[in-house]
């Protein structure tokens, strides 16, 4: 196969970007940009499930193995179901939203693919740039600019940082691939150092302790419809490319420990902190930086099951967020939306069981699998946490319900339905078909994807 039919994907993927850019000049304009993008996000997914796995390209700069593979196909396919809703959102400048989210998605399949430290760099600028702006989408928002400008602000600076790591890596080691074990791990502390700088970035990318100050802000000066897009897409290239990095300076006790470290924070961190909030945006903020901490339970046990984990997360998180989109991001905001919307706030029971983990939801199997490899690496006392930060989530995922199902004066609260279009409803069915069906096809997807479930 040759390196242009595997880079398919990722073509199609730019090709509805830039069609995106000049949507004016299409039949339907902002709408028909969308809607094209979606089906060449879709056309992405099958072709990268179609190729499969192939030999390193670029030099061995690009890998596509299973890793790559099946980051690669959940980015394609959650950019699809996200440009699908989008096509009949209530927004303004739909176009810019889409070409950003597609752009996005680039960046993000080429930072699951890179096995080369200056390739995932370029990538992870690439993926990062776009969220930015997505972030600050509403420009008549000072709270929207301010929750963009610290995203900007410490994404930058722990770009840098990693980027000292990268430098310090290169110089140590002689060598920018980390294709094999251990091929980037030098002994000493300031090949400790080196190692714990080139994490840091993309720790922060994944919102985990301690990097995750800039989420709860940016996400609640952000529009939730960029928020859906942002908190879910990237973080799985994000989740790919740390496992390919982590297993690459493995070597020695101190990347074990900083995992561990940041996974214990972030989970205690993300789990109390959703506690008290009242808006969906930053209670959805705390929750990613729970869930990026499971995530970092699995990778710093040496196992893939932290990206299938990060998958598993991605999908229920970016149907909840859809909601919010349309619904309002207060908690009372979703007041009687049970006799409004009764289709989405049952599928709403369904998302919010998978998100805790309650079988036999998508996510218990998620965490099933991440539990396991953390027991089988003797990480027993992380776990012991992570099964009681799991149980304490119920608490606030549930009280998204009460309001939805239990609030008084719901029937005053129906009277305002708005017809919404039929892609809204769409995208958070299949979200939700997503969620109830994969634990049925977990044996499928085990021999689809390679990864240990």
């Amino acid at each position: 196969m040759t390196e242009l039919a595997v880079l398919l994907p990722e073509a199609l993927v730019i090709i509805g970007a830039l069609a995106a850019l000049f949507a004016e000049r299409l039949p339907g304009g902002d709408r028909t940009a969308a809607r094209l993008g979606s089906a060449l996000a879709f056309v992405a997914a099958l072709s990268v499930a179609a190729i499969g796995t192939a030999s390193p390209i670029a030099g061995g700069a690009l890998a596509y193995d299973a890793i790559a593979r099946d980051a690669r196909l959940a980015v394609a396919g959650l950019t699809a179901l996200y440009l699908l809703w989008l096509s009949g959102a209530d927004l303004e400048r739909v176009r810019e939203m889409a070409a950003f989210a597609l752009f996005a998605a680039l960046g993000g399949m080429l930072m699951a693919s890179a096995q080369d430290l200056m390739a995932l760099f370029i990538a992870i600028e690439l993926g990062t740039m776009p969220a930015y702006v997505m972030m600050g989408y509403e420009r008549g928002d000072a709270r929207t600019l301010e929750g963009s400008l610290k995203y900007y602000l410490l994404s930058m600076t722990t770009s840098l940082v990693m980027l000292y790591g990268f430098s310090l890596l290169f110089g140590l080691t002689g060598t920018t691939r980390f294709d094999h074990a251990g091929a980037l791990a030098p002994q000493g502390l300031l090949g400790a150092f080196a190692a714990v700088f080139a994490l840091a970035g993309l720790f922060a990318k994944l919102s985990a302790a301690p990097f995750h100050f800039w989420t709860p802000d940016a996400y609640a000066g952000a529009p939730a419809s960029a928020v859906a897009f942002v908190s879910t897409a990237p973080k799985i290239a994000g989740t790919a490319a740390l496992l390919r990095l982590a297993t690459g300076v493995s070597a020695g006790e101190v990347v074990p420990l900083f995992f561990g470290a940041a996974a214990l924070a972030s989970m205690l961190l993300g789990n109390l902190g959703a506690y008290p909030q009242r808006d969906i945006r930053r209670l959805m903020a705390y929750s990613g930086i729970a869930h990026s901490g499971y995530v970092l339970l699995a990778l710093g046990a040496g196992s893939a099951n932290g990206l299938a984990y990060a998958i598993i997360y991605a999908i229920p998180s970016l149907a909840v967020m859809l909601v919010a989109a349309e619904e309002g991001t207060a908690v009372d905001d979703w007041a009687g939306l049970v006799q409004r919307r009764p289709a989405v706030a049952w599928a709403l029971v369904a998302l919010l069981l998978s998100l805790v983990g309650v079988p036999p939801m998508v996510g218990f199997f998620g965490k099933l699998a991440v539990f396991g490899a953390a027991l089988d690496a003797g990480r027993t006392a992380l776990v012991v946490v992570a099964v009681l930060m799991s149980v304490v989530s119920a608490g606030y995922y549930f009280r998204l319900l009460r309001p939805a199902f239990f609030a008084e004066g719901v029937l005053e609260a129906a009277e305002g339905v708005q017809r919404r279009a039929w892609t809204s409803g769409a995208a958070i069915a299949i979200a939700t078909a997503l969620t109830l069906l994969l634990p049925l096809g977990l044996r499928a997807l085990q021999t689809l994807s390679g990864l240990r479930l």
